[in-house]
């Protein structure tokens, strides 16, 4: 019979799945609504729109949000804001699959955010699944990649966004220990970014595209509508639910998987093909998030024991 912490756990895995499964689907669909419309207008009316939804849903519980819960939701909204700023902006000068696997550069970073910032020092299993995930979503990324221009700028747009999503995934594991209430939590973070990047584009992009831009096509609202709802409202809901019930490096493996749910939706609509370097992309995903979820330490298993190990130093590893 699964305990209740097993399955907390198990619902959390599912949440961030389905969270990633939603933004791997954006890729495509946001690469096409930005070559139509401004890009920081997009992500702005979607969080807009979303946080709208979310205080009306939830009116009675946003009205009664304490300053803990402000500054730790600003926080949130401060380093998604950076995210998507620089991530959508990397996905003009890069190809997708490249923006993604770059993007999912945090899943290594996590661990080693933690140790830095909080003293938690990460297991040998979380290095090298984490490792291996990054290895595998980058023969999926290259596989059949042509080069981009300007793959510099790009790129190192794309890496500034990997180290605000591996902040996200941080701040938010540690909000969750002082018992932030969730939805408040979302409301704060979801307006934040909607907000601000809202001013930025009447700022920087309306000067330049003329206010023409901003009107959507019958095309581009159903798209709209896509992002804002399953990409954004469900996606950063269940992201934040998700990392409530799993630990942050675990939770950083999963969500590393936007990048590969991004080439499968690529490859069903026929603009990516299945190649060799795809399949060894899969396996060696595989094997790294097999070595995360079973917590194997490769070390051990290769270590041989010089002396018999007392029943006192077993109970001592296996808590380890």
């Amino acid at each position: 019979m699964i305990s209740k912490t097993k399955g907390l756990n198990l619902l959390g895995q599912f949440l961030l799945l389905s969270a990633t499964v939603a933004w791997g689907s954006s890729f495509i669909i946001l690469k096409e609504t930005i070559d139509a419309l401004p890009a920081l207008y997009v992500i702005g009316i979607r969080f807009l729109i979303a946080a709208v939804i979310i205080g009306v849903a939830f009116f009675k519980k946003i009205i009664k949000i304490d300053k803990k819960t402000f500054i730790h939701g600003t926080i949130l909204g401060l380093v998604l804001t950076g995210a998507y700023i620089t991530q959508t902006l990397g996905l003009k000068y890069i190809g997708a699959g490249k923006n993604a696997f770059i993007t999912s550069l945090y899943c290594v970073m996590c661990p080693f955010m933690m140790w830095i910032m909080f003293g938690v020092r990460p297991k040998s299993y979380n290095v090298i699944s984490a490792v291996l995930c990054v290895v595998g979503i980058g023969l999926v990324a290259i596989s059949g990649a042509e080069e981009d221009d300007n793959m510099i700028l790009g790129a190192t747009l794309t890496f500034a966004c990997a180290i605000f999503y591996g902040l996200q995934i941080v701040f938010t594991g540690k909000f969750h220990e002082s018992k932030s209430d969730v939805m408040q939590l979302l409301f704060i973070q979801l307006l934040i970014v909607g907000v601000l990047i809202t001013a930025c584009s009447l700022a920087f992009e309306l000067p330049f595209c003329g206010i023409d831009a901003y009107k959507i096509g019958s095309e581009q609202v159903w798209r709209v509508i896509y992002l804002t709802l399953v990409c954004t409202l469900y996606a950063q809901l269940a992201q934040i639910l998700g990392l409530k019930f799993t630990e942050s490096n675990q939770a950083a493996i999963i969500l590393s998987l936007e990048a590969v749910f991004g080439v499968i939706f690529a490859i069903l609509i026929g603009d990516e093909k299945i190649t060799p370097t795809l399949w060894a992309g899969f396996g060696i995903i595989f094997i790294g998030t097999l070595l995360s979820e079973l917590r194997l330490d490769v070390f051990k298993l290769f270590k041989k024991k010089s002396k018999p190990v007392s029943d006192t130093d077993a109970e001592k590893e296996e808590l380890e």
